[in-house]
């Protein structure tokens, strides 16, 4: 499993590009994030209100593990940092699957994402496809 993951990075990487970002308390990691295109991600079509649009980035996971580390702003700063990312690359659009019932998921909740201006495109289930034009 270990050697496919680093495959699959280093496919990612040479293909698109940086694909992770990792929020760092006093040196230790707290949070993690993970995006790239949809494509690297083909379990995103099993999910009710997608697929994710092919000309957006899709945010796999944004998550902080640790819930005494939660809401001291590691999510926040990280999706900040991945959207000035996304400027200056001139790329267009990031989309995710945000949860709307709970923040205990791999992307995040979805107060988080409106918080950023993300527009709810679609809405099937929990887990709506939210979108952010850059």
């Amino acid at each position: 499993m270990e050697k496919r993951k680093l495959e699959w990075l280093r496919t990612v990487t040479e293909e698109f590009g940086s694909c992770i970002k990792i929020a760092l308390s006093d040196s230790v990691p707290v949070g993690f994030m993970q995006y790239a295109p949809a494509k690297y991600f083909p379990r995103v079509k099993e999910y009710a209100s997608g697929p994710p649009s092919e000309d957006a980035v899709f945010i796999a996971c944004l998550y902080v593990p640790d819930k005494n580390q939660r809401g001291k702003g590691f999510g926040k700063a990280m999706l900040k940092s991945l959207i000035e990312d996304f400027r200056e690359r001139g790329l267009g659009a990031v989309e995710t699957f945000a949860r709307t019932s709970s923040e205990n998921n791999p992307s995040g909740p979805l107060k988080l994402y409106l918080g950023f201006n993300f527009e709810v495109k679609s809405e099937k289930d929990d887990f709506p496809l939210v979108r952010l034009k850059i």
